[in-house]
Protein backbone atom coordinates (compact mmCIF):
# COMPACT_ATOMS: atom_id res chain seq x y z
CA UNK A 1 0.00 0.00 0.00
CA UNK A 2 1.59 3.49 -1.08
CA UNK A 3 1.97 5.83 1.70
CA UNK A 4 -0.77 8.49 2.26
CA UNK A 5 1.75 11.19 2.22
CA UNK A 6 3.51 10.50 -0.96
CA UNK A 7 0.43 11.90 -3.78
CA UNK A 8 0.37 9.62 -6.64
CA UNK A 9 1.83 10.83 -9.85
CA UNK A 10 -1.47 12.22 -11.53
CA UNK A 11 -2.62 13.92 -8.73
CA UNK A 12 -0.18 16.29 -8.46
CA UNK A 13 -1.87 19.06 -10.40
CA UNK A 14 -4.33 18.77 -7.28
CA UNK A 15 -3.72 21.86 -5.27
CA UNK A 16 -4.17 22.77 -1.74
CA UNK A 17 -6.12 25.47 -2.68
CA UNK A 18 -8.39 23.10 -4.86
CA UNK A 19 -8.67 20.94 -1.95
CA UNK A 20 -9.50 23.51 0.48
CA UNK A 21 -12.62 24.50 -1.90
CA UNK A 22 -13.68 21.33 -2.45
CA UNK A 23 -13.85 20.48 1.20
CA UNK A 24 -15.52 23.94 1.98
CA UNK A 25 -18.14 22.92 -0.09
CA UNK A 26 -18.15 19.38 0.93
CA UNK A 27 -18.71 20.97 4.88
CA UNK A 28 -21.74 23.26 3.67
CA UNK A 29 -23.17 20.63 1.67
CA UNK A 30 -22.78 18.28 4.69
CA UNK A 31 -24.95 19.72 7.32
CA UNK A 32 -26.29 17.45 10.01
CA UNK A 33 -24.45 14.34 8.72
CA UNK A 34 -23.19 13.09 5.51
CA UNK A 35 -19.84 13.97 5.30
CA UNK A 36 -18.62 11.14 4.01
CA UNK A 37 -21.09 10.45 1.16
CA UNK A 38 -20.45 13.81 -0.22
CA UNK A 39 -16.56 13.55 -0.13
CA UNK A 40 -17.08 10.56 -1.78
CA UNK A 41 -18.97 11.88 -4.48
CA UNK A 42 -17.09 14.97 -4.84
CA UNK A 43 -13.79 13.15 -5.17
CA UNK A 44 -15.20 10.58 -7.91
CA UNK A 45 -16.81 13.01 -9.53
CA UNK A 46 -13.24 15.01 -10.04
CA UNK A 47 -11.40 11.85 -10.62
CA UNK A 48 -9.25 12.55 -7.84
CA UNK A 49 -9.68 8.74 -6.01
CA UNK A 50 -10.90 5.72 -7.68
CA UNK A 51 -13.58 3.99 -5.44
CA UNK A 52 -11.17 1.55 -3.92
CA UNK A 53 -8.92 4.64 -3.30
CA UNK A 54 -11.73 6.04 -1.32
CA UNK A 55 -12.63 2.98 0.26
CA UNK A 56 -8.65 2.67 1.72
CA UNK A 57 -8.98 6.05 3.09
CA UNK A 58 -12.36 5.93 4.42
CA UNK A 59 -11.44 2.91 6.47
CA UNK A 60 -8.25 4.29 7.92
CA UNK A 61 -10.44 7.44 8.94
CA UNK A 62 -12.72 5.41 10.96
CA UNK A 63 -10.43 3.33 12.37
CA UNK A 64 -8.44 6.71 13.35
CA UNK A 65 -8.89 8.23 16.65
CA UNK A 66 -10.67 11.87 16.19
CA UNK A 67 -14.02 12.81 14.38
CA UNK A 68 -14.73 11.24 11.29
CA UNK A 69 -14.84 13.77 9.14
CA UNK A 70 -11.31 15.81 9.77
CA UNK A 71 -9.70 12.26 9.80
CA UNK A 72 -10.85 12.02 5.91
CA UNK A 73 -10.44 15.00 5.08
CA UNK A 74 -7.00 14.52 6.50
CA UNK A 75 -6.59 11.52 4.68
CA UNK A 76 -7.96 12.47 1.34
CA UNK A 77 -6.02 15.54 1.47
CA UNK A 78 -2.40 13.95 2.11
CA UNK A 79 -3.36 10.91 -0.31
CA UNK A 80 -3.62 14.09 -3.20
CA UNK A 81 -1.18 16.59 -2.14
CA UNK A 82 0.70 15.72 0.69
CA UNK A 83 0.89 17.19 4.04
CA UNK A 84 0.04 20.96 2.64
CA UNK A 85 -3.18 19.12 1.14
CA UNK A 86 -3.97 17.83 4.28
CA UNK A 87 -3.75 20.74 6.10
CA UNK A 88 -5.81 22.70 3.27
CA UNK A 89 -8.36 19.68 3.51
CA UNK A 90 -8.70 19.99 6.95
CA UNK A 91 -8.84 23.68 7.21
CA UNK A 92 -11.44 23.58 4.43
CA UNK A 93 -13.67 20.95 6.55
CA UNK A 94 -13.66 22.86 9.33
CA UNK A 95 -13.78 26.70 8.91
CA UNK A 96 -17.73 26.62 7.89
CA UNK A 97 -19.12 24.98 11.07
CA UNK A 98 -16.20 27.43 12.96
CA UNK A 99 -17.77 30.62 11.69
CA UNK A 100 -21.24 29.28 12.09
CA UNK A 101 -20.50 28.46 15.74
CA UNK A 102 -18.71 31.81 16.31
CA UNK A 103 -22.08 33.40 14.84
CA UNK A 104 -24.35 31.78 16.78
CA UNK A 105 -21.99 32.37 20.09
CA UNK A 106 -22.20 36.16 19.35
CA UNK A 107 -25.75 36.44 18.67
CA UNK A 108 -27.23 34.20 21.34
CA UNK A 109 -24.99 35.97 23.85
CA UNK A 110 -28.21 37.49 25.41
CA UNK A 111 -30.04 33.93 25.19
CA UNK A 112 -31.44 31.82 23.21
CA UNK A 113 -35.51 33.17 22.12
CA UNK A 114 -38.34 30.68 23.09
CA UNK A 115 -38.54 30.67 19.30
CA UNK A 116 -35.65 29.53 18.98
CA UNK A 117 -35.63 26.30 21.80
CA UNK A 118 -38.65 25.46 19.89
CA UNK A 119 -37.07 24.62 16.64
CA UNK A 120 -33.78 22.98 18.34
CA UNK A 121 -36.12 20.70 19.87
CA UNK A 122 -37.52 20.07 16.14
CA UNK A 123 -33.53 19.56 15.08
CA UNK A 124 -33.06 17.29 18.35
CA UNK A 125 -35.67 15.15 16.85
CA UNK A 126 -34.91 15.00 13.11
CA UNK A 127 -31.17 14.38 14.54
CA UNK A 128 -32.59 11.22 16.27
CA UNK A 129 -33.95 10.25 12.70
CA UNK A 130 -30.91 10.63 10.79
CA UNK A 131 -29.19 8.63 13.74
CA UNK A 132 -31.39 5.53 13.04
CA UNK A 133 -31.06 5.92 9.47
CA UNK A 134 -27.49 5.23 10.01
CA UNK A 135 -27.50 2.90 12.63
CA UNK A 136 -30.76 0.49 11.15
CA UNK A 137 -28.23 -0.89 8.22
CA UNK A 138 -25.40 -1.80 10.77
CA UNK A 139 -27.77 -3.39 13.29
CA UNK A 140 -28.87 -5.27 9.96
CA UNK A 141 -25.21 -6.41 8.92
CA UNK A 142 -25.30 -7.63 12.84
CA UNK A 143 -28.06 -9.40 12.64
CA UNK A 144 -26.63 -11.97 10.19
CA UNK A 145 -23.21 -12.68 11.73
CA UNK A 146 -23.10 -15.54 14.37
CA UNK A 147 -23.82 -14.31 17.85
CA UNK A 148 -25.10 -10.90 16.29
CA UNK A 149 -28.11 -10.07 17.93
CA UNK A 150 -27.02 -11.45 21.38
CA UNK A 151 -23.98 -9.09 21.31
CA UNK A 152 -26.14 -6.04 19.91
CA UNK A 153 -28.21 -6.50 22.34
CA UNK A 154 -25.30 -6.43 25.48
CA UNK A 155 -23.89 -3.62 23.66
CA UNK A 156 -27.14 -1.84 24.37
CA UNK A 157 -27.86 -3.14 27.85
CA UNK A 158 -24.27 -2.46 28.67
CA UNK A 159 -24.04 1.04 27.51
CA UNK A 160 -27.52 2.30 27.33
CA UNK A 161 -28.82 0.75 30.28
CA UNK A 162 -26.14 -0.04 32.88
CA UNK A 163 -24.15 3.12 31.81
CA UNK A 164 -20.64 0.95 32.30
CA UNK A 165 -17.35 2.43 30.23
CA UNK A 166 -17.37 2.32 26.65
CA UNK A 167 -13.43 0.58 26.23
CA UNK A 168 -14.00 -2.77 28.37
CA UNK A 169 -17.79 -3.33 27.02
CA UNK A 170 -16.37 -2.80 23.70
CA UNK A 171 -12.87 -5.37 24.32
CA UNK A 172 -15.39 -8.09 25.70
CA UNK A 173 -17.71 -7.73 23.15
CA UNK A 174 -15.13 -7.93 20.29
CA UNK A 175 -13.10 -10.35 21.64
CA UNK A 176 -16.49 -12.45 22.47
CA UNK A 177 -17.26 -11.88 18.60
CA UNK A 178 -14.02 -12.63 17.39
CA UNK A 179 -14.31 -16.22 19.47
CA UNK A 180 -18.21 -16.94 18.02
CA UNK A 181 -16.13 -15.89 14.70
CA UNK A 182 -13.28 -17.67 14.39
CA UNK A 183 -12.03 -20.04 11.28
CA UNK A 184 -13.00 -23.46 11.54
CA UNK A 185 -10.26 -25.43 12.33
CA UNK A 186 -12.00 -28.94 11.34
CA UNK A 187 -10.67 -30.56 7.93
CA UNK A 188 -13.04 -30.40 5.11
CA UNK A 189 -14.61 -34.00 4.56
CA UNK A 190 -13.57 -37.08 3.01
CA UNK A 191 -16.24 -37.04 0.23
CA UNK A 192 -15.47 -33.54 -0.46
CA UNK A 193 -11.90 -33.75 -0.57
CA UNK A 194 -12.51 -36.67 -3.18
CA UNK A 195 -14.49 -34.22 -5.38
CA UNK A 196 -11.77 -31.80 -5.96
Amino acid sequence: MASLASAPAEAQQISPSSLFGLFVGVALAGVGGGLPAHTRRAVLRREWLSDAEFAEVFTLAQLTPGPNAVNLAAMVGAKLAGKRGALSAVAGVLLPGFLTMLAVTVGLSGGVPPALQSALRGAACAALGVMLTAALPVVKVGAGVRGGPWLTLLAFVGLGVLRLNLIPVLLVLVGVGLWLNRPSTKPPAAAEVGRG
